[in-house]
């Protein structure tokens, strides 16, 4: 049960989506049993009709022939327009099983292809596809209540106002839940485009205060933003004398616009001296800006490195930011440093070899 619980919070679109197709599929149940029960009133009302015909049509033989032969006419005609409104009625009622079954077999479809693109970030999704999915859930639910169980429950006939409401209903969860998923690949798929780096290299081990783990949702919705768009300024609660809490998660860091932490690394690159090539080994130093020690922090108030996220098989987490930098200048080579936006590199010393 934790595993299945800490599954169905984990992968929330996925959840939602099964619980869309399961409203489909139940409604599916709840519309043939109404349908049989107003099949079931169709038949017994034709059995007590055919009685009073035939007692009406032995009356009529015997007052006048020809007045039964008239009357025999009208009751054909009559049936003959009753069968065709049954037969519009039909359709109409194959109209909002049809529906029902073709929208949810279009987001199970839709899920599908996303995932197979995407794999577990499509499952997990965002918060805008949360909040569409469960709007669409709720819109559904009410209206499935609102008509079917409560004409199945109090022996209510459906009129064409219901049927369209069932069908109008089917239709705009279906469009919105398509549409909010093939926004979401959209999103997706962009982000993997901007984030995608050279291969993923060797990682050295953690000191004691990182720990390793494996999972696709660490950092909070605010340090996404500002991985992606890189032009986006720190929120003013990051301003000196601020409260340093975060806009999105509501988390306080330890970090101000003022705050400065380095590392130095040593690079080397070959040069032309004297007509010579020679090796230059030089210590860097690495300025670390304020924006990416908060664009790396979790809802719990840690701090996962962004660097490990693009070029490691596995995240690490810091307890503080002090941590985050530590690991940075231990565990990253220069060059990959130097790819980092959020840092800025200062030449200290050089040597010939």
């Amino acid at each position: 049960m934790i595993e299945e619980k800490s599954l169905k919070k984990t992968f929330i679109i996925a959840t939602l989506c099964s619980t869309l197709v399961g409203t489909f599929t139940s409604s599916i149940g709840l519309w043939d049993r109404v349908k049989d029960k107003r099949k079931q009133q169709h038949r017994d009302t034709t059995q007590d009709d055919d009685i009073k015909k035939l007692k009406a049509q032995v009356e009529r033989s015997e007052r006048r022939v020809r007045e039964k032969d008239y009357e025999m006419e009208r009751s054909r005609d009559r049936g003959s327009r009753d069968r065709g409104g049954s037969d519009r009625g039909s359709r109409e009622r194959d109209d909002v099983g049809a529906s029902f079954q073709r929208s949810g077999a279009l987001i199970s479809r839709e899920f599908e292809d996303g995932y197979e693109r995407l794999g577990r970030k499509f499952a997990i999704g965002d918060v805008v596809t949360e909040n569409k999915l469960q709007a669409q859930v709720i819109a559904l639910q009410q209206t499935v209540i609102d008509v079917l169980q409560d004409a199945l429950y109090h022996g209510r006939q459906l009129d064409r106002t219901d049927m369209a409401k069932l069908v109008a209903a089917s239709d705009a969860a279906r469009d919105g839940s398509l549409g909010a998923l093939r926004e979401q690949r959209h999103r997706l798929l962009l982000a993997t485009e901007e984030t995608q780096q050279p291969p993923q290299l060797a990682l050295g081990p953690p000191k004691r205060a990182s720990t390793i783990v494996k999972t696709d949702q660490l950092f909070c919705r605010y340090s996404l933003e500002l991985q992606y768009v890189q032009n986006r300024p720190l929120a003013a609660s990051f301003a000196p004398g601020g409260d340093c809490q975060c806009p999105a998660c509501g988390v306080q860091l330890a970090v101000e616009l003022d705050d400065c932490w380095s590392v130095i690394k040593r690079g080397s690159r070959w040069v032309s001296v004297d007509g010579y090539k020679r090796q230059i080994d030089e210590d860097v130093e690495i300025v670390v800006d304020p924006r990416f020690v908060v664009k790396c922090h979790t809802p719990d108030g840690e701090y996962a490195c962004v660097l490990c996220s693009r070029y490691r098989d596995g995240d690490i987490i810091c307890a503080t930011a002090d941590a985050l930098v530590d690991h940075v200048g231990r565990a990253h080579n220069l060059a990959e440093l130097e790819r980092e936006p959020d840092f800025q590199a200062r030449e200290l010393e050089k040597s010939i070899y």
